[in-house]
């Protein structure tokens, strides 16, 4: 009953990000909010109680800790593994759109996260770990390990990068692409190592290089007046 339960579980989350996803991606095209998105004090109190909801449903219908690779281990695997897959990224994107155009990736998420000022840095420094927690809890850590049971993982990763590249949708259709391949070589750190934290600590490092090499190229954050 328990694996059953589980499964609904991770089911009913994913799709609950998917039709927030949507919903936002629709307002976002003709609303520019004049605060920085990723400090929204809601949509933070939201994604720590997802992040909680996850984790309950992960300890208590899944595997249990060692079986959802919850041991701290491999940070440094997590790092390299993060500064590569950022650098290869921002390399493909850069020969994508001097080929293609400027067009292939849109930018307007970027800018609406990207901080005006110190004191925003360090907000978003904090706020991008919960957000990329969320992620790889319901898109690595409890499908690939919870639900090993019904589909293997090595086959279930590939569903679940494409679902994840969809969800970014508004970015572009390299920001789909770009995303759903993040999505796979997460996917496999985790099932390489064993652990939830090397590919939580790539999906970090490769959002923050977003922020970076957007902030070097000179886009500006994007505000309401």
């Amino acid at each position: 009953m328990k694996p059953w339960l589980l499964t609904a579980g991770v089911g009913l989350l994913m799709l609950f990000i998917a039709a927030g996803t949507v919903r936002s991606g629709l307002l976002l095209r003709s609303w520019t909010p004049r605060h920085n998105l990723l400090l929204s004090l809601p949509d933070n109190a939201l994604r720590l109680a997802l992040i909680g909801l996850c984790l309950v449903l992960g300890l208590t219908l899944g595997p249990g800790r060692r079986g959802l690779g919850w041991e701290v281990a491999d940070l440094p695997i997590g790092l390299g593994a993060g500064i590569v897959l950022a650098l290869a990224l921002s390399l493909a994107g850069a020969s994508l759109a001097s080929r293609y155009g400027v067009d292939v990736y849109a930018n307007r998420m970027v800018r609406l996260i990207l901080p005006v000022d110190r004191r925003e840095w360090a907000g978003v420094l904090v706020a991008l770990l919960p957000a990329a927690a969320l992620e790889e809890l319901l898109f690595r850590w409890l499908p690939l390990a919870g639900l090993a049971w019904l589909v293997p993982p090595w086959w279930l990763l590939w569903p679940l990068a494409l679902f994840f590249g969809l969800l970014h949708w508004p970015q572009g259709w390299w920001g789909v692409a770009g995303t759903a391949l993040a999505g796979l070589a997460f996917s496999f750190l985790f099932l390489a190592t064993g652990s939830l934290w090397p590919p939580l600590v790539a999906h970090y490092v490769v959002n923050l290089s977003q922020l970076l090499v957007a902030r070097l190229a000179g886009l500006e954050p994007l505000r309401s007046a």
